[in-house]
């Protein structure tokens, strides 16, 4: 069962290519921070274009599954441009695990810029979800259960939601690369960008 129709999937990968030339070829300060921190923000936003082609071929379980892996990159992106010490980042980038998402969000929050606590928010009415998701919970099983058999029973509002979700998640990302390389021109255009899909993506009635 296809969720999404071709319009929908056409709009999505719209947005993706979008995104994706506003930060293609992008000149970025050669620092280990920036480095780390613009390797997270790109794997968020390929992770969009992953949940996109999953959704366009029918495959939810593996969309769903992306989403919580999209949003630990962003975050881990930001806190490592914005709130990790050099050594943090040095261990980063010899494979030592960040900080827990908790606290990395904590210490992004008590930045003026995201003091509105979103992530905190997102974290405390998604995360349970998210991690079923990713994990093959409960919650996600749930969804392969019919009165005839073990087949995929998603929601169209679910799926649309996914997409909102991974949509905001990759304009984020954008936005914090090219508020990472400088460039005002571009980030204009992206917030544009990204403010125009978000107010188009709508749940169905």
């Amino acid at each position: 069962m296809r969720y999404l129709n071709d319009n929908e999937i056409r709009a999505a990968n719209e947005y993706g290519e979008r995104l994706r030339r506003l930060v293609h070829e992008k000149q970025f300060p050669s620092t280990e921070r920036a480095r780390a921190s613009l390797g997270c923000l790109i794997i968020a936003q390929e992770h969009h274009h992953g949940i996109v082609v999953l959704l366009s071929h029918s495959l939810f379980a593996s969309a769903f599954a992306l989403v919580r892996p999209a949003f630990e990159a962003y975050i881990r992106g930001q806190w490592l441009s914005l709130c990790a010490k050099e050594a943090q980042v040095q261990r980063f980038l010899d494979g030592e695990e960040p900080p827990k998402l908790a606290n990395m969000i904590d210490a992004l929050e008590s930045l003026e810029d995201f003091n509105n606590k979103i992530f905190s928010i997102i974290k405390s009415k998604s995360w349970k979800a998210l991690c079923g998701y990713t994990h093959t919970g409960g919650i996600h099983v749930q969804r392969w259960q019919t009165s005839d058999g073990v087949e995929p029973n998603y929601s169209k509002e679910e799926v649309i939601e996914v997409l909102n979700f991974a949509d905001l998640i990759a304009g984020l990302s954008v936005l914090a690369v090219l508020r990472e390389v400088g460039n005002e021109d571009a980030t204009k255009m992206a917030a544009e960008v990204v403010r125009t899909r978000l107010s188009l993506n709508k749940c169905p009635n």
